[in-house]
């Protein structure tokens, strides 16, 4: 998806406005996706009011599903190969005594702990990655929008200040372009 054209059903999570509220164009639902807004919130003047508990955002059918499989980490592979490095180890250790003459034993049980101390370390690092990664599915929406959102604006703006002749502060260009989003027309509100 490109941040210009913006397909809403491949979007994770479908934006819910409030009876009687107009609706937003396309890039704020893409670049605001999952976004907690305020009680006090009103994009346009004369927005109707916001209804206690309003569910903004839900879920967009397998395009969410699609979202978070497509940024999983794959913990299961790199998991599975330092559990398979460990069992190897264990293996090399348990066997090298009966399988191997003289000396070639030691040199199997090193091969075998080595592999075991690795592997062990390996699933013990893979799984802290792991718990580092944000447990609540909307705050990953919500980072990943964030990201978009200012490269996004960033871009926007500095191609506005090079083909404009009036000089506005950034903040001021973010703004604007929020109001254009939720202008539309009146006529166009949803019931």
């Amino acid at each position: 998806m490109t941040k210009n054209i913006v397909d809403l059903d491949a979007l994770p999570v479908r934006f819910h406005p409030p009876d009687g509220w107009r609706t937003p164009h396309p890039l704020f639902i893409s670049l605001y996706q999952a976004e907690e807004f305020s009680r006090d919130w009103q994009p346009y003047p004369q927005a109707p009011s916001i209804p206690p508990n309003w569910p903004w955002w839900e879920d967009n059918g397998t395009s969410w599903y699609t979202f978070f499989r497509d940024r999983a980490p794959l913990p299961a592979r790199s998991l599975g190969n330092w559990f398979s490095l460990a069992a190897l180890g264990l293996f090399s250790i348990a066997v090298s005594p009966f399988a191997l003459p003289g000396w070639f034993i030691a040199a199997g049980g090193l091969f075998g702990l080595a592999c075991l101390i690795v592997g062990i370390r390996g699933v013990i690092r893979t799984i802290k990655r792991q718990s580092s990664l944000p447990v609540d599915p909307f705050e990953s929406l919500r980072m990943w929008a964030r990201e978009r959102r200012d490269t996004y604006f960033h871009d926007a703006y500095t191609a506005f200040v090079a083909t404009q002749q009036r000089e506005i502060s950034y903040e001021q260009f973010v703004s604007e372009t929020l109001a254009t989003w939720w202008a539309g027309n009146p006529s166009d509100e949803v019931s």
